[in-house]
């Protein structure tokens, strides 16, 4: 029971939705041509990161997008960053599940999300995300129905994200076979290094599959580093794409081998409660200091 899993590494460029959507829709027919089951796209891989002040005006036309795309992802699922407008106007750095022609609905403790939404803003150096969206504050999981394969869970962190370890955790409490980490990561001397360590350490300590999704190329001489990557839950390599330039590659989930793993390393059945609740009391007296 294996699902085959496509990393769509685009160059997003500021601003250009059209040419960016043009890039998802090549993606999406690359991934059926390989007989992929869900196809990965990267973090705002229809705006471009750096977008900033025009956010508002992407999200609006991303919109005229979508039927379109949920016509292109009938027989395959897409899993898309972009800007999520709400109803009230509030900006969200999201993904959206895309798949039997509809947008997916998730669910954490009850509550159904339509995307799932990035829970922590970098707002430090050259990052300025709180000034543009809110922060997600629940992580989702989708339920994916792939033929031959039967329903599949995932959940998606973006970037910030996973460099913290409870949004990948809760996702796998809640039961994803996989976690999707998508990113827009700009290239310093150290960060591919820290990143395949942070994505290696959350694949592990969760036994989990992560495919890592990464933007590359340029934006307003900011390079991003490309590097996608799937990581097994015993820390392997099962793919990998090119660093720095666009790149399509395919990797496969041993989703019942992930089933014995989780019996023989069982970290999530021995996740405790009390141990939970002791780290939110040190959160709150580290708040109070």
């Amino acid at each position: 029971m294996k699902l085959k899993v496509a990393l769509a590494q685009t160059a997003p460029k500021m601003g250009d939705t059209a040419g960016n959507f043009a890039k998802v829709f090549e993606n999406v027919e690359k991934a059926r041509a390989a007989n992929a089951d869900v196809v990965v796209f990267p973090e705002l891989a229809t705006s471009g990161y750096l977008s900033q002040g025009i956010f508002l005006e992407m999200a609006e036309r991303e919109a005229t997008y979508l039927g379109k795309l949920m016509k292109a992802t009938t027989d395959i699922y897409a899993i898309l960053g972009m800007v999520e407008e709400t109803e009230y106007g509030t900006l969200y750095n999201s993904a959206m599940v895309l798949g039997h022609g509809r947008i997916l609905v998730g669910e954490a403790s009850g509550t159904k999300q339509t995307c799932y939404r990035k829970c922590y803003l970098p707002t430090y150096g050259m990052f300025e995300e709180h000034r543009w969206f809110a922060a997600g504050e629940r992580v989702p999981t989708f339920v994916l129905d792939v033929p031959n394969v039967g329903r599949v869970k995932t959940g998606i962190v973006i970037c910030e994200d996973f460099w913290h370890p409870l949004p990948v955790a809760s996702a796998c409490l809640r039961g994803a076979q996989f976690v999707c980490a998508i990113s827009s990561s700009p290239k310093t001397l150290r960060k591919p290094a820290i990143v395949d360590s942070l994505i290696l350490t959350r694949a592990v300590e969760n036994c989990t599959y992560v495919v890592f999704v990464n933007s590359a190329g340029s934006q307003d001489m900011v390079n991003f580093w490309g590097g996608s990557k799937i990581f097994s839950p015993e820390g392997e390599i099962l793919a990998k794409a090119k660093d720095m330039e666009e790149d399509f590659v395919v990797g496969e989930l041993d989703l019942y081998r992930l089933k014995k793993m989780r019996q023989l390393n069982p970290m999530l059945r021995d996740e405790r409660r009390e141990v939970v609740q002791d780290y939110l009391n040190a959160y709150d007296e580290m708040r109070m200091t």
